[in-house]
């Protein structure tokens, strides 16, 4: 990966993400959180291999055209430390995750021992997930920024890292809620602008921000505004998240974010391995064809931005 500057990333960046833990071993294998441990029972190696099986179709991905240096790989270190083992000895850019699993407030993995945690695996980014709405009570709000301070200035320190920050933004005030289905057009995108200055008031500055899809380029040009306000952040990034989407809905995203100044691509999941990852652990799809199915997934999503990026 090219040197970043002070603050920001502003190559094009192409993810897929396969970090999720509880979601991902209860949807797949039953239960939510770490393994049990006991006799004769294996919980590690499917997940672990599973988790694998989707970094091959991203091999293959590559492999068929995708520039490593544009693809980046965001796993768990919980179920994919060989994997991120392997893609350093490939080059290819790898993020790493320390938030705690399924938390309303955010909160570190690994406690006191998340810098260890960053230093042992040396990932090119390291990546935050937070919930946070405006509107929010303000001790949760403060709990969070006070910790989320502690990881900015970490990798903004000596052992510089890229600080990648997936802002989700759910529906929780009395209005959000009565919106219902037009909450994600018509207030998500102004409570993300107001979230994104609150963040950066509170002095945490992310070279890359993973941003909610909008369906409107206004709110996108709002949004990239937003991240790229102020002294010092004009090479900040932004990339679309998929949310788990339908195909169609994330890619119409995509094509709505990638001719915006300041959106560099985008860290797309579910949406690519559900389905094919889905259809092998049932025994409906060969190992082969799952790969090359995600393989073709992430590929038509990179081909998508591409397009439209024009």
């Amino acid at each position: 990966m090219h040197n970043a500057p002070a603050i920001g990333y502003d190559q094009p960046l192409f993810i897929q993400p396969f970090d999720h833990r509880g979601s991902f071993t209860k949807s797949y294998f039953g239960f939510r959180g770490a393994p049990e441990i006991s006799p004769g029972n294996d919980g590690f190696g499917p997940v672990a291999a599973a988790k694998s099986l989707i970094y091959r179709g991203l091999l293959q991905a590559i492999e068929g055209g995708v520039p490593k240096e544009q693809v980046g790989i965001l796993v768990d270190a919980q179920f994919g430390s060989q994997i991120l083992a392997d893609a350093a000895a490939r080059g290819i850019p790898r993020a790493v995750c320390i938030e705690k699993s399924g938390q309303s407030v955010f909160d570190f993995e690994y406690g006191a021992g998340w810098v260890n945690h960053i230093r042992f695996h040396r990932p090119d980014i390291v990546k935050v997930l937070v919930r946070l709405h405006p509107d929010d009570p303000a001790p949760d709000t403060a709990q969070q920024l006070t910790r989320l301070k502690l990881a900015s200035d970490y990798l903004h320190g000596p052992e510089r890292r890229l600080f990648m920050f997936e802002l989700l933004v759910p529906a929780t005030t009395r209005e959000d809620k009565e919106a219902g289905a037009a909450y994600d057009r018509d207030l998500r995108p102004g409570h993300m602008v107001r979230a994104i200055h609150m963040i950066q008031d509170f002095g945490i500055e992310p070279d890359i921000w993973k941003i909610e899809g909008v369906d409107r380029a206004e709110d996108a040009e709002r949004v990239a505004a937003a991240v790229r306000s102020g002294p010092g952040r004009e090479r900040v990034g932004s990339i679309v998240l998929g949310r788990g989407s339908d195909a169609a809905q994330v890619h119409e995203w995509l094509r709505v974010a990638a001719p915006v100044d300041g959106f560099i691509g985008f860290a797309v999941g579910r949406t690519n391995f559900r389905e094919p990852l889905g259809a092998y652990l049932n025994g409906q799809l060969a190992e082969a064809d799952a790969i090359a199915q995600i393989a073709a997934n992430y590929r038509s999503c990179v081909d998508t931005w591409r397009a439209a990026k024009g």
